[in-house]
This record gives C-alpha cells, sequence and structure tokens, in this order.
C-alpha cells in the first residue's frame, strides 16, 4: 500500500468569463477543455485541476511499451464516453458533480448551471477516474479548502475529463542541438511533444528551439 496525499494537485489555466468546450478526437471518447473569449464576459469561470499520474497508475498497460500511458489516458476517456452513453444522453454530453459531493463521494442531485453547451449529467466522478486519480483530487480539494476558506464549495462543479494537459508521450532529442535523437533538423518541441504542460511553457520551449534553429542556419 502507498500513501495517498495532495502532493502533485494543483489547478492551472483559470478562463474568466470563459466557456469549457469539447475536445475529443475520436469516436467512442470524450474530452473536455476551457478558454476565455477575447471580451471574457460570459457569466462562468473554468480551471483545470491536475492530478500527477504515477507509474503505478498506468502500469496495467505497461506491455505497450512507449504508449502505456498513452493508453492509459485513451481508457479513462472512454470510461467518461461510455458512462455518459449508458445515460442516453447525448455524445459529447460531460459527467459532472458537485465539487462538495465528489468530496463526499456521493452522486449529486442537482447540477449547476454550466458553460458546457452540450450540457452535464449527473455522475460519480469516482466511477470514471483512476481509483488513486480520483483519491488524490479528493485529498487535494479538501486541503484547498483548509488552506483557502470557502474554496470548497458546493458552488462549484467538477466538469470532465479534462485528460491532455501535457503529452503521455514523449519524443526523444537531443540535449544540446535540441534536435530529434535520429532525426537531423527535425526539432521536437512543446506539448505535443512531451516537452511543457502549459501555454507559458510551451512558448518558452518554443523560444529555445526557434533560437538553436537560429544558430543552425547561422553556421551554414
Amino acid at each position: 500500500a502507498c500513501q495517498v496525499s495532495d502532493r502533485g494537485v494543483y489547478s492551472f489555466c483559470m478562463c474568466p468569463g470563459g466557456f469549457i468546450v469539447p475536445a475529443a478526437t475520436a469516436p467512442g471518447e470524450l474530452v473536455v477543455n476551457g478558454m476565455s473569449p477575447s471580451r471574457r464576459n460570459s457569466a462562468y469561470a473554468n480551471s483545470g485541476m491536475v492530478v500527477s499520474i504515477e507509474p503505478q497508475d498506468w502500469q496495467a498497460y505497461a506491455h505497450e511499451g512507449p504508449l502505456a500511458a498513452l493508453r492509459f489516458q485513451q481508457q479513462v476517456e472512454q470510461a467518461a464516453y461510455q458512462a455518459v452513453k449508458q445515460t442516453g444522453h447525448g455524445a459529447q454530453t460531460a459527467p459532472a458533480q458537485v465539487m462538495t459531493d465528489f468530496v463526499k463521494g456521493k452522486e449529486s442531485t442537482q447540477l449547476l448551471p454550466t458553460s458546457y453547451q452540450p450540457g452535464l449529467v449527473a455522475t460519480n466522478m469516482h466511477q470514471i477516474l483512476p481509483q488513486g486519480v480520483a483519491q488524490r483530487l479528493r485529498i487535494g480539494l479538501k486541503a484547498f479548502g483548509q488552506k483557502m476558506p470557502g474554496y470548497l464549495t458546493a458552488k462549484a462543479q467538477l466538469v470532465g475529463i479534462e485528460s491532455r494537459t501535457s503529452a503521455p508521450v514523449r519524443i526523444p532529442r537531443h540535449k544540446e542541438s535540441l534536435e530529434h535523437v535520429q532525426l537531423a533538423r527535425l526539432f521536437p518541441c512543446g506539448e505535443g511533444a512531451g516537452f511543457a504542460g502549459g501555454i507559458m511553457s510551451a512558448a518558452m520551449d518554443g523560444e529555445r528551439c526557434a533560437e538553436k534553429l537560429a544558430e543552425l542556419y547561422a553556421q551554414t
């Protein structure tokens, strides 16, 4: 057994006056993301809640080799889709749960208004999320509530799932040149290549790769 704590649970990508939007890229999966229009003038705000994934979370997929974590991610997205499909709601209707209900481990009897236009269906998120992820998120939300009174509230709800904060696969690159270890002039970069975990870190990594590319052409 391992001790479960709030370590590795944090919020990111706060979208004031924003919307939660569908982000699935293949049939049979359910993924959401958050955004704000330039005016930030909707009645809602949303923020991603990130739970670090530990190696033991995806060991059941170790036989997949380098794609093990990707298969783990797909399984969670497909579980969310199936949970909604079984209720008879639309394909991109998202599972949701009032924050305090999630912490208590009970299904919400009534959900809050939402910016997610396909709509929500009340779901016990503990039945969708892997056990370790759900436990860490529950403990993390309780810890946030203790540190910031009012954070843990029945006026907020979890909408799932945002499962693509960073790539589960990293494309290898040379530590100094930043080029692919086998293909010269190919610069794996940013979130998609596994070298960033957000807008700012992706921009900074892109700047590093651009500088290396400029150095390369300056030598030719």
